[in-house]
């Protein structure tokens, strides 16, 4: 146990020097609980998850009551590329289903789909969030993490990953000891919290703090740290796991309205250079990531110089969804935008 403890902590060592924009994977997968293996079942288990999808694919987690899709809701069916079952081990509830449904829906064919029906796809490049949160119990305020609290963290996540997000926790060494306090983080402190903060290389940096104000009532305030902005919200429920919940539901709202493209009927030309690229590997990276781009419909090379090159990218979203992707990258960094689109690569 030591020893897979030991390695733990690396790795979250390692991830904390490399944290940046993620690339989300499992975006077109989901599953849903489901009574039985008959149809009859399966049919409304594959809309279930095809919801979870387009919530996860476009940032809009009411994304089900847009009439102008309703198309694509008849027949959900027409878009799985897979499925199976899976015995579901852990049960919070004893009469809940031990029966789970993962569906895989066709990335290309769902894509065209939201596409023609005018709808915009947030791409797999996503921000990263590195989360602080206090709570009080019994007149003790307390940093929440793994050792001491699992269940707010688990709630946490899984509710980032539903809305196709991904959190970062801290590791609570001596390093965070020495920057920041559970004050810090109870008082919305601004300073410590970005200084504690900046060693995970986050695009986003959430904290909250969670409150029993009665035997019937919770409350969350939250904090979220993005671009510059500071934007604070609340909540208030009967139970802990609901306000937290919906302090990640906002804060997905939150950017989901910062980084997702909302206008995907603008196709824009752009003419992009690319400098420091010395010698073919690094050209092949260059061309393979802006291939991956989600908005970038299609790459073309103009013209090859001695150490940079010229593209042109049909781009969806025109040019501020491109900048706002290449940002979150950590590919290319922008060097001009007035006369020529001007990115170097980085390292």
């Amino acid at each position: 146990m030591k020893f897979r403890i030991t390695i733990l902590a690396f790795l979250l060592a390692l991830l904390a020097q490399q944290a940046h924009a993620i690339q989300v994977s499992g975006l077109y997968q989901a599953t849903v609980p489901v009574l039985d293996e008959s149809a009859s079942a399966r049919t409304p288990a594959i809309k279930k998850a095809f919801i979870e999808v387009l919530v996860k694919l476009t940032g809009d987690r009411t994304i089900s009551k847009r009439a102008d899709i309703n198309t694509l809701f008849e027949r959900p069916e027409g878009f799985v590329q897979q499925f199976r079952y899976r015995q579901v081990t852990d049960q919070d509830e004893q009469n809940s289903p031990s029966l789970a449904l993962w569906v895989q829906f066709d990335e290309a064919a769902l894509n065209e789909g939201l596409r023609n029906n005018g709808v915009a796809i947030w791409g797999k490049e996503r921000p990263s969030i590195v989360v602080w949160l206090a709570y009080e119990k019994n007149n003790v305020r307390r940093l929440v993490s793994f050792d001491e609290s699992p269940e707010f963290l688990n709630l946490l996540h899984k509710g980032a990953s539903a809305r196709g997000l991904s959190l970062l926790s801290p590791l609570f060494d001596l390093e965070d000891s020495s920057r920041i306090s559970v004050s810090d983080v109870w008082g919305g402190f601004k300073e410590p919290i970005i200084n504690a903060s900046n060693r995970y290389q986050a695009d986003v940096v959430l904290a909250g703090k969670l409150v029993q104000l009665s035997a019937t009532l919770w409350q969350s305030d939250w904090s979220a740290y993005m671009d510059d902005q500071t934007i604070n919200w609340s909540s208030q429920a009967e139970l802990s796991d609901i306000v937290l919940e919906e302090g990640i539901e906002e804060l997905a709202d939150r950017i989901a309205a910062q980084y997702a493209n909302t206008d995907s009927t603008l196709t824009e030309t752009i003419e992009l250079r690319v400098t420091d690229i010395n010698n073919v590997d690094e050209y092949a990276r260059a061309l393979s990531y802006l291939e991956s781009v989600q908005s970038i419909k299609s790459v073309q090379v103009k013209r090859v110089f001695s150490n940079n090159v010229l593209f042109e990218l049909v781009n969806r979203g025109g040019l501020t969804a491109f900048e706002q992707s290449v940002a979150l990258g950590k590919t290319l960094n922008l060097v001009s935008n007035t006369e020529q689109l001007t990115y170097r690569l980085l390292p």
